[in-house]
């Protein structure tokens, strides 16, 4: 018997929320919904168009971690760091200790890169890759010596040198002079700054490269007093001139304009829950955590203003998108034009970040999902479409693409849709007929290719 014919005037998408019988949002207007669309694309506009499948440039296993930047692409797989050039895969570096997710932020013209067990920072240009960060040096031994300062206790630590950038300082040590004197240093290491306090009093200055003080140092105050290098952190990200990343439950963020000064011990943001993203707009940040998203309103942290955003965050999920015209006016003036704004996956769907704080929820009414561990997103220009690309690979609770709705599974699992809803439950074999069918489609009694 022939297939009835099913002329369609536009597409709006697909939807697996409605009902399964329910093909058009608007019969009347010819406007097609399907519940399920595998494989094909759905312009703004309305056309629909197989996609044209995928094309296998590298092989790389268990690769994991892949990211691009402007100057660079990068991937991870058993404990080494590669660069993608094309087609070919250059190995950068080791890394060190467990196998982890790494998170990269880009900052001028290097790559900063780290997980919970290690970190480096990457120059593309040169292809080199440094410490992030400089150590800090031991506490210095002191003995009283010739010299003309003053009777009083005087407070000195150092500060390492690699190129022109200075460590933080390394612990305190003081002596007291009960006669006009100086002060020996006995175990400085090689370009090591020290910097000393005046009598009494609490601030340091530069003594120089120096093994002996014999009088009242510089005017020039330690510039990294109680910074440390970075700690190993997770979901970097730039913003305000300072960066940020996660540890558990805890942001940390650096000094200003100093993306490898951090005073672990105070400039910092403690939260309830594990932090699974930190992205930026203009007017402030959000911090996603497993339960919750919060803005902090601000660009300052000490002024930040808390304020409750939505639901909870998806690891690895986050991107950032240009050009996203179905929200009209939502994000707000600020953005007009909508550059740069995050889109990521929280527990209630795909949202996207507005300069006001709160989360404009792209597929609330169109796409049921389920809440996996973690995933992986992409933003990209592909043949005249802007695209958001998301997958995941565990459910919480078990293994599984991350779906709640089991045709929707089933249909992206299998790379197509099974017209029966029965399921066979024989243990010895299995054996199912489906039927195929084709259908012209019409938009505008034009016919569709």
């Amino acid at each position: 018997m022939p297939m009835p014919e099913i002329r369609v005037s536009s597409f709006t998408g697909m939807n697996n929320i409605k009902a399964k019988d329910n093909f058009w949002s608007n019969a009347e207007a010819r406007l097609a919904e399907p519940r399920l669309v595998v494989n094909a694309d759905v312009s703004f506009s309305g056309n629909i168009r197989k996609r044209s499948g995928e094309t296998l440039f590298l092989t790389l296993a268990g690769a994991h971690s892949l990211w691009a930047g402007t100057s660079c692409m990068l991937v991870a797989a058993a404990g080494k760091l590669y660069r993608i050039e094309g087609k070919v895969l250059k190995e950068v570096t080791d890394i060190s200790g467990p196998e982890d997710t790494l998170s990269y932020e880009e900052v001028d013209d290097k790559v900063y890169i780290s997980n919970p067990w290690w970190n480096i920072v990457y120059s593309p240009g040169t292809d080199t890759v440094t410490d992030w960060g400089i150590a800090l040096p031991n506490g210095p031994v002191l003995v009283q010596a010739a010299g003309a300062m003053p009777v009083g206790t005087y407070h000195v630590t150092m500060t390492n040198m690699v190129n022109d950038d200075i460590s933080g300082n390394g612990p305190i040590t003081s002596i007291e002079l009960t006669v006009e004197g100086g002060i020996q240093i006995l175990n400085r290491p090689a370009g090591a700054l020290v910097w000393v306090t005046d009598e009494n009093e609490g601030i340091f200055y530069l003594a120089g490269a120096v093994d002996m003080i014999t009088s009242i140092p510089s005017v020039e105050p330690l510039p990294t007093f109680l910074c440390n290098p970075p700690p190993n952190m997770s979901h970097l990200c730039f913003a305000f001139g300072r960066m940020w990343g996660a540890s558990g439950s805890t942001v940390y963020y650096s000094e200003p304009f100093e993306t490898s000064w951090f005073k672990s011990s105070q400039n910092k943001f403690e939260f309830d829950d594990e932090v699974t993203l930190i992205a930026r707009v203009s007017t402030g940040m959000f911090f996603g955590l497993r339960s919750k998203t919060i803005f902090m309103l601000g660009n300052e942290p000490e002024q930040m203003q808390e304020q409750a955003a939505g639901a909870g965050s998806i690891p690895g999920t986050l991107v950032y998108a240009n050009n996203l015209p179905e929200l009209g006016d939502v994000l707000g003036t600020p953005e007009k034009g909508f550059v740069t704004v995050p889109v990521w996956r929280t527990s209630e769907g795909i949202v996207a970040g507005n300069v006001m704080g709160r989360l404009y929820n792209l597929t609330k009414h169109k796409l049921r999902m389920g809440v996996p561990e973690r995933g992986a997103s992409l933003y990209r220009s592909y043949e005249g479409l802007f695209q958001f690309l998301t997958s995941s690979k565990l459910s919480q609770g078990h293994s599984g693409t991350g779906a709640e709705d089991t045709d929707t599974t089933n249909a992206f699992k299998n790379s197509g849709i099974i017209p029966s809803d029965k399921a066979r439950k024989e243990t010895i074999s299995k054996t199912g007929f489906t039927d195929e069918a084709i259908c012209e489609v019409y938009r505008n009694g034009v016919l569709i290719p």
